[in-house]
């Protein structure tokens, strides 16, 4: 773990190179200043700050990352233990240089679609549109659109279950249909959304495959022994699920799975 007399210690050119390229290749490339070891950097494109730093063994590692974005450090499961920079919500240790990269990369995505930003930026798109039909259907498309875009982000543009990763074959599935929404918040809110593959999509959307509390698929008795097999359920990885999702598939499993 480093201490403050050792993050006060200016880095080597490069050590201090690879940190910036750690922040600056993943989507941070506004430099926010360097202080007590940390170097500070935001993004044009996602909320939140991060800061990186290194002990003085540099590229032999630990790295540290330092996370501003609340709903970034919680789904990640931000490390208690970890040294944290200036109000920050969480930080993390990394034993490698990719690991720390790959730490960065994932909290960008999920700043980019947690939680709020999806329907922010919804609302920048409809500025301006009336209420005729034609205009109430560009806003639905602008919406789904939206919401998808998020749904990748989150997901890391992959189907969780199948590890499907061509984008022709993937769906964001509303967990709460758009419809029975109560509001475009809760429609453009990516804990509301899965990134399926295009049959387990449709199976989730019939109602004939559901989740339970830990992620585990639960197929309706109504599902064909053919359909069974071609979503290989027996093979299929858990989701890794947060409680706001797991309150919107209590709902599913109450409105749209299909117990027989």
């Amino acid at each position: 773990m480093i201490d403050a007399d050792q993050r006060a210690r200016a880095y080597p050119f490069s050590i201090a190179s690879e940190l910036r390229d750690a922040a600056n290749s993943q989507g941070y490339r506004i430099g926010g200043g360097e202080a007590a070891g940390w170097l500070f950097f935001t993004s044009a494109s996602a909320p939140g700050e991060i800061a990186v730093a290194a002990t003085p063994a540099g590229m032999a590692g630990p790295f540290f990352l330092s996370v501003g974005h609340p709903g970034a450090a919680r789904e990640l499961k931000a490390d208690p233990c970890a040294p944290c920079a200036r109000g920050h919500a969480g930080a993390f240790v990394y034993a490698t240089r990719d690991a720390l990269f790959g730490g960065v990369s994932a909290v960008y995505r999920l700043s980019r679609s947690l939680p709020t930003l999806p329907f922010e930026e919804y609302l920048r798109d409809i500025d301006g549109l009336g209420d005729t039909e034609a205009e109430r259907l560009q806003r639905v498309r602008i919406g789904q659109d939206r919401f998808r875009r998020a749904l990748l982000d989150y997901w890391n543009g992959a189907c969780p279950l199948t590890a499907i990763t061509e984008p022709d074959l993937l769906r964001a599935s509303h967990i709460i249909p758009w419809a029975a929404c109560d509001s475009d918040r809760e429609r453009l809110d990516v804990h509301n959304g899965l990134l399926l593959s295009a049959l387990w999509d449709a199976a989730f959307d019939k109602g004939l495959v559901t989740f339970c509390d830990r992620g585990v698929a639960v197929p309706s008795p109504r599902l064909s022994p053919a359909a069974r097999r071609a979503l290989v359920l027996d093979q299929v990885r858990p989701l890794e699920l947060v409680d706001e999702q797991r309150s919107r598939l209590d709902w599913h499993r109450r409105n749209r799975w299909q117990p027989g």
